[in-house]
């Protein structure tokens, strides 16, 4: 867990994201009365601070946006300055971003079910064409155009919420900063408009309109629509605008939806949708056409099961940010330490703001290659250097240690920063000085929790956690993240009780305690035990759509067709379907736990055979077409339509019947013919 650090009248609690030109900090707000709010705070680059012109094109940006209020895009709350830092305060978002539901889809190999991605197409649909049409306070349109739609500025919520971020630096970015941030777009020419390639004067609406057409297509592939071998073959590949059918690649994918994104991609804008609300009216109606849950809380029933562990530990650290309150203002000697890379486990909460993204391929059925940490910053001049964090120990308080022991190991991504003075007696004064200064300030819950655990210059010892599985584990040591894996060595801890908790997904979370005595090296041994398995829920798509359908002998009624049923995983689940005049429909499905699937049972007519003889021999039409003389045999025929045979001959009346054949395979029309004009 990171330190929180004041800023201002703000708390940061934790970063979320950095990008070329910001970086996002989760924080906390307070009002009257104890009221007080999560909520995310943005601001500009150390390095890009002094820039005027860039932070004129901030400021004028984030005025701009903060006349937008729409269910789906980010709520900007307000626009200041802290010391040297301009900040835009908004509405924080606990979810994923679209580029987060890439790479999870690569790692899982599961796709979204074509219903949600519509949704999600729709609600963003919506939040740019209110954007498009908004106007100012003299009545005339602001001509908002967002120029940056890409999946890191599209953030599905844990709630099923819809997003969409980041207007104004987007806009600033591809207008007047070029000179200075040369290769800022680097990653994101696959995301623009072919009139936005072609430098076009007048870029208008349109050009986020065919974005979306991008970003959905990519969504319901799961693979780059324009990505080549370098930037300039991927500017080729999308002045061109040639666009293949999504349903090549996901067959549930309907003609219709195809067709949408067909529209919404082509080259010309005067071929594309007028307004993006045209796009949006079009997919909701696609969505209740599929006759399946069209809404946020279908799609936010599907983040859940999905993302189960993630909402976990947001809760979980929530609950610790609950204890800070804002009883004091933050001293203005304490300054963010932004050189510090941040906790690798820490996964972000918020869509990265201007981040770079993959140049390969985002194929679905890849495996994911481990993500590498980013090298850290230099530290700006602006910024004094730091002084090493308080590690969470002990919560004995200690005597004054001696000089030689005032060393503190600890590496907390975020950390408070002071003036470093010469001399161990020196620095322990100024360790002990920042602790009271946060402990009267509104982060005085956890510095408390630090400092009265610090036993600088105590006794101390060691302490191995031994996780078995050891892969892919959360180990945490008094409510901080201390590892990822396991074998996890701390070599200096201070002696007493410790409180651990070890988590890993599809097992059940190991907490106690663990006594750490002096001069020794304590060990732990954790054995993780599985959770129950966790059923998946699968949506059956039958034709069809009266036939009877069973899942492990139990009978599936229409009502639980029309959604998702659970059924167990982990294990063979025998699916049979049946219906009068087709052949029985039988397989064996293993689904993954907690997994959302769509699996399609279509059944094979059975075939008849049709015999016709007649007396005297005539000409057979069947459904109007000839098909020989009597006698005839036809074979292969749909034993679940109705067939029109007829037998002709000069001079006879035609004989004529309806043939259905029921749960007869073979039927037999042998008629006798009689005389024409005779009378029975």
């Amino acid at each position: 867990m990171q330190q929180p650090v004041p800023f201002g009248k703000y708390i940061l609690l934790e970063r979320i994201s950095v990008g070329g030109m910001a970086e996002v900090f989760k924080a906390k707000s307070f009002g009257v009365k104890g009221f007080a709010k999560i909520i995310a705070i943005k601001k500009i680059l150390p390095q890009l601070a002094e820039d005027v012109h860039f932070v004129d094109m901030f400021v004028n940006e984030a005025k701009t946006s903060v006349q937008l209020t729409h269910a789906n895009i980010c709520q900007i709350f307000d626009l200041g300055r802290e010391g040297n830092d301009h900040y835009i305060a908004m509405e924080y978002i606990g979810g994923k971003d679209l580029l987060s539901l890439h790479n999870y889809f690569r790692r899982t190999r599961v796709r979204m079910p074509v219903h949600l991605v519509a949704y999600i197409a729709a609600r963003m649909c919506e939040g740019l064409d209110y954007a498009h049409r908004r106007k100012g306070q003299d009545g005339e349109p602001l001509g908002i155009v967002h120029r940056d739609v890409s999946p890191q500025n599209v953030i599905v919520s844990y709630d099923g919420g819809v997003k969409i971020i980041d207007f104004g630096i987007a806009k600033a970015r591809t207008r007047n900063y070029q000179e200075t941030q040369a290769g800022v777009l680097k990653g994101k020419f696959g995301y623009m408009s072919p009139e936005q390639i072609e430098g076009a004067r007048e870029i208008d609406h349109r050009s986020d309109i065919f974005a979306i057409g991008t970003v959905v297509h990519e969504l319901l592939t799961g693979k780059r629509l324009f990505l080549g071998d370098s930037d300039f073959a991927t500017l080729e590949m999308v002045r061109n605008a040639e666009v293949p059918a999504a349903s090549m690649t996901n067959p549930e994918v309907p003609p219709e939806l195809d067709n949408i994104l067909f529209r919404a991609l082509t080259r010309n804008p005067d071929d594309r949708y007028a307004w993006a609300s045209d796009m949006a009216d079009d997919l909701n109606e696609l969505g209740h056409a599929m006759g399946r849950a069209f809404n946020a809380q279908a799609l936010g029933e599907w983040m859940v099961e999905h993302f189960a562990a993630d909402i976990a530990k947001e809760k979980a650290r929530h609950e610790i940010y609950a204890e800070i309150d804002g009883t004091s203002s933050p001293d203005d000697s304490t300054e963010l330490d932004a050189t510090k890379v941040d906790d690798p486990l820490n996964a972000p909460m918020m869509g990265s703001l201007n981040s770079i993204e993959e140049e390969e391929e985002t194929a679905l059925w890849e495996p994911l290659e481990e993500k590498q940490l980013p090298p850290a910053r230099p530290q700006p001049r602006h910024m004094r250097p730091t002084v090493d964090a308080l590690p969470a120990v002990s919560r004995q308080p200690a005597a004054a240690p001696p000089a030689a022991a005032a060393t503190v190991d600890a590496r907390p991504p975020l950390a408070m920063t002071t003036e470093r003075r010469s001399g161990n007696s020196t620095r322990r004064d100024l360790l002990v000085a920042l602790a009271l200064v946060l402990l009267a300030g509104a982060g005085g819950v956890l510095a408390y929790r630090a400092l009265d655990a610090h036993k600088t210059g105590g006794p101390t010892a060691g302490l191995v956690v031994r996780v078995d599985p050891p892969e892919d584990v959360t180990i945490y040591v008094d409510n901080q993240v201390v590892a990822g894996r396991s074998p996890f060595v701390q070599k200096e801890l201070a002696v007493g009780p410790h409180a651990l908790r070890v988590e890993h997904n599809g097992y059940q979370p190991w907490v106690g305690t663990v006594d750490v005595r002096q001069d020794e090296v304590t060990e732990k041994q954790v054995k993780l035990a599985p959770v129950a398995a966790v059923p998946a829920r699968v949506l059956f798509v039958i034709s069809p759509p009266d036939a009877a359908l069973t899942v492990d002998g139990h009978v599936v009624t229409a009502g639980e067709l029309a959604s998702y049923l659970s059924v167990p995983s982990g294990r063979d689940v025998v699916v049979e379907a049946r219906r009068e005049g087709y052949e029985t429909h039988r397989e064996t499905l293993r689904a993954d736990p907690g997994v959302s699937r769509t699996l399609n049972v279509a059944l094979v007519p059975t075939k008849g055979s049709l015999f016709v003889d007649s007396n005297p021999p005539g000409d057979v039409v069947v459904d109007g077409q000839r098909r020989g003389r009597t006698p005839q045999s036809l074979h292969d025929l749909d034993v679940t339509r109705e067939y029109v045979v007829r037998v002709e001959r000069q001079g006879y009346e035609a004989h004529e019947e309806r043939v259905r054949f029921g749960e007869r395979r073979d039927v037999q029309v042998e008629p006798r013919l009689k005389p024409a004009g005779r009378r029975p």
